[in-house]
Formats: structure tokens, sequence, C-alpha cells
């Protein structure tokens, strides 16, 4: 039996304590903050006499180093415990981010059978100070109408009913019904503070940021089990800002991306394309379901994408507990049921051996240590609920065999702007992205073949997909001209649907780096796309060249209006991605298919000229540069690519004459490459 005194909270300014504070009476689990800035916190245990002094010195530090520049100053004014002098150095950095206010926020809180819960966090949510929000509560199959009730004391909020049983079915619920750019969840076991919206207003300057976490406190310490949650289990991640982003999912992959250290989905944020880029939660895996971790799923298919996950301090909530030791071994057991599930779930998905490998030596080692730990009667961790976590991760492994047919259906409304005719000026903005890697020595080609453009209004996007030649110096002699774009070795797809995020045209060109544009390039689209209004996209043709830039020996360059689905399946006419000029509000509707090392714009020209109308010219558009390194010289793989996306339109087909069509392309394919 655990003889436990209950923890009392207390949240201090950093400018407020001295050693009279620090050295409590009584168990304190202490706060401390400048102004609105979390700092850090410390256990102080009562009666045991210990130096709280250099230990929240110990706390402050690491955060203090990371806001304020190296100086014996405030290190000496730490040291000497006088805190309002160091408070007065931090309030005079600029350190919460400006709020962002085109950012618009739809709040997603998803709830089951707990109205007087659900009633507490609106009644938080409600007093925010910024009132420009959405707020959607999803009511998750529940078994009488009192959530209904309590919502309805909250004019304005909006209540959805949704009869599936399961967290991440509420989830994609909650994603469908928001109608604003940003998309932030949190539960209803969570009390808001009034600066949370604007917080997440702040979060989401860098184009790159998909998703972001937040701190999370604990709202009491009074029972055992709730002290046991927050040393053991704790959802804080942490009081430094962090970005998790390809480079630390690069560097993870081998032993499983421990993705669940970004934070904790009762205080998460999306922007709405993410569901379009990674797809909607996974509805196998949380509550209702597996147990858990739909949220990291979530967060890992982000980063694999080649996104950024950021974690901010400063984006707070209270979290209440679980109150008693039943229900908390309850939660861990499902915590690892799911965390299993969600493993296996990240390994269909992408095949990385490193999900494998935590299930079958990381959790292997985890446990040893553990049972280890309890035959040594170590204290410093509470052991009850050891037997519980292994059989949550043994039903994890069968809940996932037992459910893998299941696959995840990711649904997008309809891009409706696309049904209105484009309109085409002088002032028309057309956005270049320019993928490169380690092909410097053609980059200056390929970027001032676009400033020589004769329609003029254009800007250059280049995504340096971790390049280590010349590539980064560059792109710094062209200054302000363009926009640089550094990302690690996300790929090809990637990085061109990176490039789409950072551009403001009305239309999207991919321009290869070892490529270049016909000097009317643009100006020839854009007349067709005036004469045809209606299309997603125009292409043309193309010339080749050789390293040197002199021309090759022509080829024919096909004109498609009519049946441009049809003639795609047959093979892909348009013979060079740079000669297609997009619009750019079909992204990210539609976007470049990440799992394909090539072919990756045949897979999304099908994809669009399933839907809507495209056209094709055969006046040049741009100079295809053949090269040792042209992925195209790889007939094996581009065979074995062309086929499997072309096989991907097979269930897609809608009358004998396009199957008649594919079976064509097939047979076109297999000849091409032979």
């Amino acid at each position: 039996m655990h003889t436990f005194s209950p923890y009392t909270i207390e949240h201090l300014q950093l400018k407020e304590l001295d050693d009279d504070l620090l050295n409590r009476a009584d168990n304190t689990y202490l706060v401390c903050w400048s102004d609105e800035l979390p700092l850090g916190h410390l256990w102080c245990k009562a009666a045991e006499g210990q130096n709280n002094r250099k230990r929240i010195n110990e706390v402050l530090r690491p955060v203090l180093t990371h806001y304020l520049p190296i100086s014996a100053e405030w290190e000496h004014l730490l040291e000497e415990g006088k805190y309002s002098a160091v408070s007065s150095l931090l309030s005079q950095k600029k350190i919460i981010p400006e709020s962002d206010p085109q950012q618009r926020i739809s709040v997603v809180i998803c709830t089951r059978n707990r109205p007087s819960a659900i009633q507490n966090c609106l009644l938080s949510l409600t007093k925010c100070a910024d009132k420009d929000v959405e707020i959607i509560v999803i009511d998750n199959a529940p078994d009488n109408n009192l959530t209904e009730l309590a919502v309805a004391k909250f004019p304005g909020v909006k209540y959805v009913q949704e009869k599936r049983k399961g967290l991440d079915i509420a989830r994609n619920t909650g994603a469908r019904h928001a109608s604003h750019n940003i998309i932030a969840y949190t539960d209803d076991d969570v009390l808001i503070p009034s600066n949370w919206i604007r917080n997440i207003r702040s979060c989401f300057d860098d184009p790159l940021t998909m998703a972001v976490t937040g701190l999370i406190l604990p709202a009491e310490l009074k029972t055992y089990s709730q002290f046991v949650f927050e040393r053991d289990w704790s959802f804080n991640k942490g009081y430094l800002p962090r970005v998790f982003d390809h480079r630390y999912f690069l560097d993870n992959i081998d032993t499983g991306v421990p993705a669940w250290d970004i934070g904790a989905g009762a205080n998460m944020a999306f922007r709405k394309e993410a569901f379009q880029l990674a797809g909607l939660f996974d509805e196998r895996l949380d509550v209702g379901a597996s147990g858990c971790s739909g949220d990291s799923e979530m967060w890992y298919r982000i980063l694999a994408e080649g996104w950024n996950c950021n974690y901010y301090p400063h984006l707070y909530v209270y979290h209440q507990h679980r109150s008693t030791m039943k229900e908390l071994h309850s939660q861990l057991y499902h915590y690892m049921r799911g965390h299993i599930s969600a493993l296996l779930v990240q390994h269909e998905n992408y095949q990385h051996a490193g999900d494998l490998y935590r299930i079958r030596k990381g959790f292997p080692a985890y446990y040893y240590s553990r049972i280890k730990s309890y035959l040594r009667r170590d204290s410093s961790r509470d052991h009850s609920g050891l037997l519980k976590e292994i059989k949550g991760c043994i039903a994890g492994w069968k809940y996932y065999k037992a459910n893998q047919h299941r696959k995840r259906h990711d649904i997008y409304p309809f891009p409706e702007q696309l049904l209105q005719k484009v309109v085409v000026s002088a002032e028309t903005i057309v956005s270049v992205i320019i993928p490169c890697y380690n092909y410097g020595r053609f980059l200056k080609q390929a970027i001032d073949s676009v400033f020589g453009q004769s329609h003029q209004n254009v800007e250059v996007i280049v995504v340096d997909d971790g390049s280590d030649d010349e590539t980064p110096a560059i792109c710094q002699a062209y200054g302000d001209w363009i926009k640089y774009v550094r990302v690690e070795r996300v790929g090809l797809s990637a990085a061109r649907n990176i490039g789409v995020q950072f551009s403001k045209g009305d239309f999207v060109v991919f321009l290869d780096a070892d490529d270049i544009l016909y000097e009317s390039a643009l100006e020839l689209n854009l007349y067709y796309f005036n004469f045809y209004g209606d299309v997603a996209f125009v292409s043309g043709g193309h010339q080749r060249i050789d390293e040197e830039g002199i021309d090759l020996p022509g080829i024919t360059n096909e004109a498609k209006h009519e049946n441009s689905y049809w003639a795609l399946l047959q093979g892909n006419y348009i013979g060079m991605e740079s000669s297609i000029m997009y619009r750019r509000d079909l992204f990210f509707h539609f976007h470049f298919d990440t799992s394909l090392k090539s072919c990756e714009d045949y897979d999304l020209n099908l994809r669009i000229a399933r839907i809507f109308p495209v056209f094709s010219h055969t006046e040049v558009i741009a100079y295809y540069r053949i090269h040792s390194g042209n992925m195209s010289l790889n007939k094996e793989v581009m065979k074995k690519t062309a086929l499997a996306v072309l096989r991907t339109q097979e269930k897609l087909l809608l009358n004998e004459e396009e199957r008649q069509a594919h079976k064509a392309g097939l047979e076109n394919w297999e000849r091409f490459y032979e």
C-alpha cells in the first residue's frame, strides 16, 4: 500500500521567486513562468531539506541558455537567487511569436458520454480572448442526449453527432466539418487558457510546418494515480521549442522514429492541407479501436512525407489525469496496445524496417529492464501496471493482425474553384518550382531561363533537397529574387509538393534543375489557358539537348484536347513534366505521390485528367537535358513503375473504351521499355 500525500500545484512568476517560496512545507508541484511563457517545473517534497534554489536553477538554466545570449551576467544573478533581475532580462526578449490573424482556427473537441467534462472544457475555451474561432464538438456514439444538451448552453458552438464509435473516426468527422485553414484538437478533459487560440495563430509562420503540439500541464495531482502518470508517463515534452523535420525522421528511421515524442493529442493543431497530403487519421487506432497512437501515427506520416511537426511550450493547456489506479492501469494497457498497432500500421504504409525493429528488439529490451528494476524493488518508478502494459503490447499485435484488412480511406472535398474558368492577364503570377539535389552545375541555367521569360510576372522557388554541392551558394547569389527552401532528402515528389506550399502564383510549373524553359514558355501556356479556361493543366512540346546544351535529334510532340484521360491510359503522351502549367488550385487536392521514385508525374496527370479536362499543344515549352544522371535511363525501374501506376487506374475505369485503352497502355509500356 502506497503512502501518498497530494501535491499542490502552484504557478509562480520568475520575478516572484525567493528562498521562502522555494522551500515548501508541503508537497508542491511548482511551475515557473516568465509572464505567459512556461520555463520549467520542480517537484518540491515536504520537509526533505533539499536545496531547492540549486534545483530550480538546474531547471531554468537550459531554458535561459536557449532564450538569452550566453552571459556571465544572468548566470551570476541566477546563482545569487536574484530572480527578478533575471526575469527583467528575459522580458526584454521577444520570445513568443506574433499571432497571425490570417490563420483562421477551427477547434475540434471529441467527446463520449462525458457531459460534465465537455461543459467545463467549453467554458474555458469560450473565455479565450480571440473570438474569431469555429468550435465543433463531435459527440461520438453517445448513449444519451446529455452531451447535446450541455453543448446547447454555448451559443455558436457546432454540435455534430458521429454514430460510429472511435476517437479517430470522430477526429476525421471533425476535420470534414471544419471550415478554416487550421484545425486544432483538444480533449474534453482539458482546460484551455485564455491565450490558447492566439498562440495557435503564432505557430504556423513556416510553410513547412504541417502540425504543431504544445505543453500539457497537470490540472491537479491529488491522487497517487495522477502523481504516477505525471511522473512516469507525462504529456509534458519540455520547455524548449523543437522542430521535428525530415532530418530527424531519417536519423531515427533504422530503429523506429519515436513520433510520440512530438506531443499529445490533447493539444495539437494541423494545417488543413496536412489531411490532403498525408491522409486522415487511421480509424483502426486510438480510443474505441486499438487504444491510442492515432495522433503519433499521423505525425509519422507528416514527417515521412517531408514536412515538419513543431513543438511549442508557449502553446499550453491543462489536463485532468485519471484519478484512480484502476483507470490508470486500463489507460496504460490501451496505450501499449495502440502503440504496437501504430508501429505495424506505419510499417504497412511505408515498409520502414525500424518500426518492426522497435517491436522485436526495442520493446523486449525495454521491458527486460523494467522487470529487473521491479525485482530490485526500485521505487523511482511505479511497477504496478507492468503486467498490464505487457499484455497491452501482445493485444496490440493481435488487434492489428485481426484488422490488417481495414485500410485508411481518405476523402477530400471536391475543389469547386476548378469549375470556374481561369482569367489570364499580364498581372497573372506564375510560380516556377525547381527541385534540386546536387545539380548545381545546371541550376543557374534553369533559374536564368525563368527570369528570361517573355511573361515577366514570375516567382522562382528552389527546393534544395539536401544538396552538398554548390546549390546553396548559387541560390544565395540571387538574394531575394528567388525563394530558397532547404529540406533534407525528402525526394523529388515531396520537394515538388513542398514547393507548392511556398508558392503564391495562380499557376504552377515544375522545372527540373537540369532542364531549361523556352523563352516564351509561360506566355504560350497562358495563351492556351486564355482560350481553354476550363482545363486543369496545359502541356506543350519539348526539345532534347545534351549535357552541353546542344540540340539532339527531334522527337514527335502530340497535341490532345478531347479524351486526354483515354490517351494517357495508352501511354504518357506528355513527354516532359516541365512542359506542363497547372492551375495552383489543383493542389493539394492532388499532389505528387511520395511513394513513387519515378513516373510520379504520369501518376498525377492520370489522376487529374480522369476528372478534369486538360489540353496539350505541340509548341516547344522546355528543353529536356539528356545526361548520365537521368532517372529515365534506368529502364527496368521506369517500366516497373509505369506499369504499377497504370494498374492503379484499373478499378476506376468506367467503360469498355477506357478498359481497352488501359489494356493497350500496359502492352505499350512493355514494348516501349523493351
